[in-house]
């Protein structure tokens, strides 16, 4: 029996959820055809020792049973659950994307991926076209993944396309922004309840830093309808578009959360000189614990020392850290306060080792 060495260099190894998957998938295979080609450890990507802690860390926060029930006026365990899984989705997203990317023949020259977000909802999921969207940066691109479902049952969608426009976040929206369409890949048609991808990329000179921008999306297609007699389409049709949600490139998307264990060193590690801060208050969190959980997911980091629990409703400190997709450290502190009258007030303290990247992230916050 031949021994595999999941840790390749001293710094990186295999992911461990992906690899098990893929090996149940391939021991599961159910007949000897199945083990004719050996197991491809090419699909499996790789992650730095810092993503593997934290990754297991949060599954052992998520998975393990309490010894202590805990007192009724403290948080739910489904709150910590949701903030630990809002802090893992960064990394599962990244192994999870890298593979699709990679069987997309006009992205193999652009490297590995450097992050990859969750998806975000474009639209209603009622609505007759649901789009959600994901973020991929490379080091010299940013491609942008459309998702789109056609729910209309007489219809069809033909040459399906994204009209994507860049502009500047925040308030000067003439500033030039660094990202230029390159070339879309449309979905050839889209027929009712099938699930259809829509790419498009844009260049990312390497020395253009870390920035924020906003992106309207009209959706662009030839609507034929479905004859009933043949239940095939008709010829021809008719272009129609549909405008869909703005999208946003932030700060969070230029963090990969990452695993330390004291914060206190990590924060004093950092040069003030990059520190950015804002208190505000979240109009959509009703309690500490809603606003730890929207927290770690805007701002993209790893919750450290446990701080992702909240043990009281009037107060709390959360505690985050994280690396750029550049290698630079980066790290957040939220301090926290619930009243009845104002809800959730925030005060949101970050460092970055790369200049511009802190006022980025407490950019994100909103």
């Amino acid at each position: 029996m031949t021994c595999i060495p999941l840790t390749l260099f001293p710094d990186s190894m295999f992911s461990l959820p992906i690899l098990e998957d893929q090996l149940a998938h391939y021991v599961n295979g159910g007949s000897a055809e199945a083990f004719a080609e050996p197991f491809a450890f090419d699909n499996v990507p790789v992650v730095t020792r810092e993503q593997s802690l934290a990754e297991d860390r949060n599954k052992k926060l998520t998975t393990a049973t309490p010894t202590l029930k805990a007192p009724s006026i403290g948080p739910k365990k489904a709150d910590a659950t949701s903030a630990a899984d809002a802090a893992r989705d960064a990394t599962v997203a990244s192994q999870k994307y890298a593979q699709q990317l990679q069987s997309v023949p006009e992205f193999s020259s652009y490297g590995p991926v450097l992050k990859s977000s969750s998806p975000v909802e474009l639209t209603e999921s009622e609505t007759e076209y649901v789009v959600s969207v994901v973020k991929h940066l490379f080091k010299e691109h940013l491609v942008l993944q459309y998702d789109i479902k056609n729910t209309l049952a007489d219809y069809v969608l033909g040459d399906v396309s994204v009209l994507c426009t860049a502009s500047a976040a925040g308030e000067d929206e003439e500033a030039s922004v660094p990202f230029e369409e390159e070339f879309l890949i449309p979905a050839p048609m889209l027929k009712t309840d099938e699930p259809g991808t829509v790419y498009v990329s844009f260049s990312r000179p390497a020395d253009a830093g870390f920035t924020a921008a906003s992106f309207t999306n009209v959706l662009k297609f030839t609507l034929r309808e479905i004859d009933p007699t043949t239940s095939e389409p008709e010829e021809g049709g008719y272009e129609d578009e549909y405008q869909v949600e703005d999208l946003e490139l932030t700060g969070a998307d230029y963090v990969l959360p990452a695993f330390a264990g004291s914060f206190d060193n990590i924060w004093s590690s950092i040069p003030d000189a990059n520190q950015a801060e804002e208190t505000l208050q979240l109009s959509n969190a009703k309690s500490i614990s809603e606003a730890v959980e929207m927290l770690v997911k805007s701002l993209g980091m790893q919750p450290l020392e446990g701080s992702e629990v909240a043990l009281s409703n009037s107060t709390h400190s959360l505690r985050l850290y994280g690396k750029s997709v550049g290698g630079g450290k980066v790290a957040g502190q939220v301090r926290m306060a619930y009243s009845a009258k104002s809800g959730v007030t925030v005060k949101v303290t970050a460092r970055s080792e790369e200049p511009g990247l802190a006022g980025l992230v407490v950019g994100a916050v909103s």
